[in-house]
């Protein structure tokens, strides 16, 4: 039975320090004689508040224990970059010289948190709070408990301009806008939107749409190269499927639809039209491991290995590229998403045979389409193209290549010349052109990035409709790919082009003048 309480005590409680107290202030002591009257009543109410508030906390200690702790995380005491001269290595995440391409290492490491990472000192970055075992959400800044799954190796190098203040620091830094994120949150929101009940996406998504504003339009089929699309701008945002956050089940559905449906010996393709084949499974294959790289998920460490083998195993024996079914004879369109898919591989860990590396980069130069290597084909033999040198480009960056080397100056100027001159909307160029440039750190990335940057934000959608945060892709004009690859593709691909500022660290590290 409860008991009511009794009026008089709470009366006590209530009333009888107001009258002790005004005694007190009645007949003020000779030490507080020099103070004035307000001055006095000030002080006292002060010590009173802060007494009170000490028996509070000591008393609430036992209960408040169990609580997460929260923390304001100090600001970086300087800007998160590579760590080695860009005279020294065409790599930001080891100081050794090699012959060998430095991203995409040879030697299998058996702690994959210790592969090309930075020497970051995450207690003098980040303060003493944050200690091995501590789980860290990216979106309240909590440090709580083992059982919270966002591992500390979220916070590390390669990955870690995605999180925190890193990644607000080089937003501001590389050139990104208050608009430019909030066109990244709205796409994110967008393809979040269109998730399919399963956990997986389509390129025809319509189905999923709810209201007016996304016109129907058959594209290419592949549900797998759109599960990988919707995925890898939320874990380029920074987002992971264990760790609290807005896309945390939408992430966990998707990737748990990769892994899922994958074959025995690797493959993601769960079918489709046949020349996207290993175009999907590369671009499912880059979010398997950067899921596992963000998050140490020991769970997702053999399927990616298995998707990173079924791509040493589709590789031309002959010229050591890739086309659209496994062990084809290679364009540099399919071969570029084969390398992005074995370098995020190997920033999160996982082995890449040499012989791998070694065919590949005798594809690249049989893809050059001059003596310089400045400028590639989209397939041995044939003319130069300007997307594909971009896309070619990249990867000679990630291969070793210096910042300086002519070929790559007189690549990448090229490059930059061409975009700042076309009026033609070409995504799957810009995507690739603006990684590359964006290595580069020099004139050129600036005039660039501000075009597309606000290009792209322009382009977005807004409104109140279905497509809200998405790109259309035939309009305000047409994508060069929005035909083939649609609404979904695009707007992946914009989404990322704006994520260039955090999602990987520039490789080169530019001396200060």
């Amino acid at each position: 039975m409860n008991r009511k309480r009794d009026p008089r005590l709470l009366r006590a409680i209530l009333v009888r320090p107001r009258r002790i107290l005004g005694r007190w202030e009645r007949s003020d002591p000779a030490w507080l004689a020099w103070a004035p009257t307000w001055g006095a009543s000030l002080l006292i109410h002060g010590v009173l508040t802060i007494v009170m508030a000490v028996l509070i906390l000591v008393g609430s200690s036992n209960w408040n224990s169990k609580l997460a702790i929260e923390t304001t995380l100090p600001k970086l005491d300087q800007d998160v970059t590579s760590i080695v001269d860009a005279d020294v290595s065409g790599d930001p995440f080891t100081k050794n010289q090699t012959d060998s391409p430095p991203s995409f290492s040879i030697d299998p490491v058996a702690d994959s948190t210790a592969l090309n990472q930075p020497e970051l000192d995450l207690a003098a970055k980040f303060g003493d709070t944050i200690h091995e075992g501590a789980a860290l959400d990216p979106a309240t800044t909590r440090i709580g408990s083992k059982d919270q799954s966002a591992a500390l190796a979220a916070l590390v190098a390669p990955f870690s301009g995605r999180q925190l203040a890193m990644k607000a620091r080089l937003v501001r830094r590389e050139g990104g806008t208050v608009a430019s994120e909030r066109a990244v949150s709205l796409g994110l929101d967008w393809i979040a939107r269109h998730q399919r009940a399963d956990g997986g996406w389509s390129l025809n998504y319509h189905q999923q749409c709810r209201g007016s504003g996304c016109p129907p339009q058959s594209v290419e089929d592949s549900d797998t190269a759109a599960t990988g699309l919707a995925l890898l701008p939320m874990l380029g945002a920074g987002h992971a499927h264990n760790a609290p956050g807005l896309y945390q089940k939408t992430i966990r559905d998707g990737v748990d639809w990769l892994v899922h449906r994958q074959k025995p010996d690797g493959d993601l393709f769960v079918g489709g039209a046949q020349n996207t084949h290993m175009y999907s499974h590369a671009i499912a294959t880059i979010a398997l491991c950067e899921a596992y790289g963000l998050t140490r998920d020991a769970s997702l460490k053999e399927p990616a290995t298995r998707a990173i083998r079924f791509i040493v195993n589709a590789q031309n024996p002959g010229d050591g590229g890739w086309r659209y079914q496994p062990r084809q004879s290679g364009d540099t369109s399919v071969f570029g998403w084969q390398m992005m898919a074995l370098r995020s591989g190997r920033l999160a860990g996982l082995p890449v045979p040499k012989s791998t590396l070694k065919g590949a980069m005798i594809y690249l130069e049989r893809a050059a389409t001059n003596k310089t290597r400045a400028n590639y084909a989209y397939q041995p033999g044939q003319a130069a193209s300007r997307v594909m040198t971009a896309e070619a480009l990249l990867i000679r960056q990630y291969a070793g290549w210096q910042r300086d080397l002519p070929a790559l100056a007189e690549g990448s100027r090229n490059i930059f010349n061409d975009l700042m001159r076309s009026d033609q909307r070409n995504i799957y160029y810009w995507y690739y052109a603006t990684q590359m440039l964006h290595n580069m750190q020099d004139d050129t990335w600036k005039a660039w990035n501000e075009k597309v940057r606000d290009l792209l934000v322009d382009m977005q959608t807004t409104g109140t409709g279905c497509d809200r945060g998405s790109f259309h892709p035939l309009a305000p004009n047409a994508d060069q790919w929005g035909g083939a690859g649609g609404r979904l593709f695009v707007t992946s691909l914009s989404i990322l082009t704006l994520e260039v500022y955090y999602r990987y660290l520039p490789i080169y590290q530019v001396p200060q003048k």
